[in-house]
């Protein structure tokens, strides 16, 4: 029994101290408390001490209040296609050297990041958690955003001076 206890205690302290969040169901429900993990279709939410599932389908969006770092809404995406788990949308434009993913975790996700790349092809700005996201982790987030940094683009005398994108990351 003790060993379970322990067990649940480095269960729950991780998420002690994190940002409260909004879910917001189909059926106009509103609900404070805390988004556990968001796997396989399924969205794990803690509500006033108790822990709830819905599935994603069930899910019209989640708000972060300001001290989170970034927003993500629940989507039923399904996995990009692509090389190593990478998609992109830059119009125009073909992905010269694929991003360099690592994730030396279990965690599982869909990272979007959202980036601004220059005529020569580079990126110089990224910012993980766009649209489509359907993870909360840090981790996974910093991850997806050091991926699509690493990303390069083709070059020609043509192209603009900034364009904006994306890179989805599947973890």
């Amino acid at each position: 029994m003790k060993r379970f206890n322990l067990f649940l205690l480095l269960l729950v302290l991780p998420f002690v101290g994190m940002a409260q969040h909004t879910l917001m169901l189909k059926s106009g429900e509103k609900m404070n408390g805390e988004v556990q993990s968001i796997k396989e279709g399924m969205l794990s939410f803690s509500f006033k001490g108790n822990i709830m599932n819905f599935k994603i389908v069930e899910v019209t969006s989640i708000s972060f209040d300001e001290s989170a770092p970034s927003v993500a809404k629940a989507t039923n995406a399904s996995s990009p296609s692509g090389t190593k788990g990478v998609s992109f949308v830059m119009n125009g434009r073909k992905m010269t050297k694929q991003p360099t993913i690592s994730n030396l975790t279990m965690e599982k996700g869909i990272v979007v990041v959202d980036i601004t790349i220059n005529k020569y092809g580079n990126v110089i700005k990224a910012e993980p958690g766009g649209e489509g996201t359907t993870t909360t982790s840090q981790y996974l987030l910093t991850k997806g955003k050091q991926a699509a940094e690493s990303a390069q683009f083709d070059t020609g005398p043509t192209m603009p001076l900034q364009q904006k994108g994306s890179i989805t990351v599947t973890f």
